[in-house]
């Protein structure tokens, strides 16, 4: 029996086809894109019992897949054929039959090259398409081959539906080993994604699947589920440790023979296997509700490949409570959460490219469903953090009927006709009404019409009306300068902040200092701000003193859209502290974790800034050097881990030596000699005979003045001066 939203989908896709040739249906994965294909064949045979239908298929297990469903659905298979499009392009010309219907199963694949000839080849035929993605890795759409884009819910609708599982999701902290292995990944292959070859230097490593059954057993070792693989190697590597751990996995790739597959598969599903590590084998057409977790241990640039991975674990199943998404190669820093709202439609016609980019403090926020890392649930002996609990999930899906989005906004239509704007999160960001017309400008600035003839600007970040009643010429703008974003209207230039700041003039480079989390705006115009100012001390160990005048720092927090502030001091580890309207103070640190210190006129001690700042000073400078000693260590490790994965070289410039890492160079050649590296060291030779030692980064830890050095590989050096005396030096 038929879903509501199947039989919906169906019902507009038969409208679609009055007035297109070609349509595409986007429906999530786990929402049963084959059943509503082959209802489609069926409803359309139902009118035209001589219809010629052809179903292509872009593997061999999709095409068994789908004919057991036509079996299922006791369907008429007359005029029917199911055929991989490896099969087609081979036989193209010498087919028995003209198809009057072509459809085509996880239809993101159909690249222009590969499939048009069936267009051309068919001219009369008409075209159907079903995908969980329509996005291709290089940004183009597909409108060179089907005309329109028929779309079903949105992922958040079918959770709160409860048609799809809920899920946790757990990924790497952000300046850990494994994300800055993932970050330095610089080429790509054939298909634009990551190149295989990089990602198995670097991450098919032991350390690295260590850290994978780590957060297996942390997160799922209770569960059974699916783990993503880099390649077959890789695979086998993943299946081998954890069956060392008494694990019940088994590694299937497209070289397992069919047989052996299926058992596996079947064995799987009945529960006597609890782990299948695959490559790419089950991203698409594996059908198991009961999926569990599933865990990535393979990078990737394809927002489709994600989700058909994430896709697998959110089938709903009886007696499943819930999926946990184990990201260990941080996917949800490119492409957010699986239930995220996507512009599908942008994708379609080529207009929008999801893919790789620098994090920025704003991206995180969003990401993480507005919350800051110190929120988020993170071991301190693990690398990994919960991002989204499944029971802030439910929480967080409050969609209706959606009207129109953009990359962090929906506008939708509530129940009772009025319309108003959400976040991702769901939270309405402006009072609903009875609005006439709604629409989205460059910088999320809203265009609204409360009556026929009146057009007001809302800006949906400060949540702030900017102007009502003024024409479209005078439309605010939005202007960027050093990464920060103002409002430019009437002559003025104007903070993104509820409690807005007006420039007197456009601020040029100069006027502005971004410290990336926050901006500074130093402004020589202001009379008596009341703010305190603060220094630390030159080598006193963190002590601070008062300075005579007040500050003339306007301050901007990073995503803090409500206030403008006053800078009072730079602490140590990148904190500060700022002053509000209020003549309040506050500990701002680089996480955007904002904490009430002090104010101008303190009650007690407590809140009086002669004592609470010296106090900070102290502490910071502290916690400072420690945080120093702990990065040297994770350095260490990482050039190691490099080290290991051949992407350290040795190099000559004339008669001298350096080193490069992943092709950049990092030790200049100013060496006599350079020995090969162990770990994250190396020996070298300043001049004849005189022998030290250096981590890779160029750092000499042992001085150059030995006969001989010898490193193992436990971080130990054996030195021998000159006249042959032995020591040992621990060089960590």
């Amino acid at each position: 029996m038929l879903r509501d939203y199947q039989i919906d989908i169906c019902s507009r896709v038969s409208e679609a086809f009055e007035h297109h040739r070609s349509v595409m249906v986007q429906m999530p994965t786990g929402t049963g894109k084959t059943v509503v294909l082959v209802e489609l064949v069926k409803r359309l045979k139902m009118k035209n019992e001589g219809l010629k239908i052809l179903i292509v298929a872009h593997r061999r297990e999709l095409v068994e897949q789908i004919k057991a469903t036509i079996k299922r659905m006791k369907m008429d298979s007359r005029n029917i054929t199911v055929e991989s499009i490896q099969t087609i392009s081979r036989r193209i010309d010498a087919l028995d039959f003209i198809p009057s219907l072509v459809v085509i199963d996880e239809a993101h694949h159909a690249l222009a090259k590969t499939y048009k000839m069936m267009w051309d080849a068919w001219p009369d035929a008409r075209f159907l398409g079903l995908t969980a993605t329509p996005c291709r890795l290089n940004g183009k759409g597909f409108t060179d081959l089907f005309d329109v884009l028929v779309q079903s819910w949105d992922i958040p609708t079918f959770i709160k539906e409860k048609w799809l599982s809920t899920y946790d999701f757990v990924s790497i902290k952000s300046d850990g080993v494994t994300q800055r292995l993932i970050d330095s990944l610089q080429k790509r292959g054939a298909d634009g994604d990551y190149q295989n070859k990089e990602m198995d230097m670097l991450l098919n490593k032991r350390p690295s699947i260590e850290r994978l059954y780590q957060s297996f057993e942390e997160y799922g070792k209770d569960r059974k589920g699916i783990v993503y693989a880099i390649n077959i190697s890789h695979a086998k590597k993943i299946m081998e440790l954890y069956q060392e751990h008494g694990i019940k996995a088994v590694a299937i790739d497209s070289k397992t023979p069919a047989a052996q597959r299926q058992a596996d598969i079947e064995a799987f599903k009945n529960g006597d296997i609890q782990v299948l590590v695959n490559v790419d084998i089950f991203s698409e057409g594996f059908d198991c509700p009961d999926v569990e977790f599933v865990q990535l241990a393979r990078p990737t640039l394809s927002l489709a490949k994600y989700l058909q991975m994430v896709g697998r674990g959110l089938r709903v199943a009886k007696g499943k409570k819930n999926c946990v998404i184990i990201d260990n190669v941080g996917l949800y820093r490119v492409f957010g959460l699986p239930s995220q709202v996507w512009n599908w439609n942008a994708m379609f016609e080529g207009k929008l490219k999801v893919g790789k980019k620098k994090e920025t403090p704003k991206e995180r926020e969003f990401f993480m469903m507005s919350k800051v890392q110190d929120d988020i649930q993170i071991n301190p002996d693990s690398e990994m953090m919960m991002v989204m609990s499944h029971e802030e999930l439910m929480q967080s899906l409050r969609y209706r009927e959606f009207v129109d989005c953009n990359d962090d906004f929906a506008i939708i239509k509530l129940p009772d006709g009025k319309m108003t704007v959400v976040n991702r999160q769901g939270e309405q960001v402006m009072e609903p009404g009875n609005y006439y017309e709604m629409k989205f400008l460059r910088g999320n600035i809203l265009s609204y019409r409360p009556r026929r003839k009146t057009v007001c600007y809302y800006d949906l970040l400060a949540r702030v009306v900017i102007e009502k009643d003024i024409l479209a010429k005078d439309a605010p703008k939005v202007i960027t300068i050093k990464e920060w974003e103002f409002i430019e209207y009437n002559g003025l230039f104007r903070s993104r902040t509820y409690e807005h700041f007006a420039l007197p003039y456009r601020p040029s480079l100069y006027d502005l200092l971004n410290r990336g989390y926050y901006l500074i705006y130093h402004n020589d115009y202001s009379v008596g701000s009341g703010c305190q100012v603060w220094y630390c001390y030159e080598g006193g160990d963190g002590l601070m003193r008062k300075d005579s005048i007040e500050s003339k720092d306007v301050c901007f927090l990073r995503n803090d859209y409500e206030h403008v502030y006053w800078l009072c001091a730079n602490l140590y580890g990148r904190n500060i502290v700022v002053m509000d309207s209020k003549q309040d103070y506050y500990l701002v640190d680089s996480n955007m974790k904002k904490t009430y210190i002090g104010c101008n006129n303190p009650k007690n001690e407590n809140e009086d800034l002669k004592v609470v700042m010296p106090r900070l000073g102290k502490k910071y400078y502290h916690e400072m050097m420690l945080q120093k000693k702990e990065m040297e260590a994770s350095e260490m490790l990482l050039l190691h881990e490099k080290s290991e994965a051949g992407h350290v070289e040795l190099y000559q410039a004339g008669k001298k030596w350096g080193v490069k890492i992943d092709g950049k160079v990092i030790v200049p050649p100013l060496y006599h000699s350079i020995a090969q590296p162990v770990g994250a060291y190396c020996a070298f030779e300043k001049i004849p005979r005189h022998w030290g030692v250096m981590t890779l980064k160029g750092k000499v830890i042992v001085d150059a003045k030995y006969e001989k050095v010898e490193i193992r590989d436990n971080g130990i050096a054996m030195v021998t001066n000159i006249t042959g005396e032995t020591q040992t030096i621990n060089l960590k």
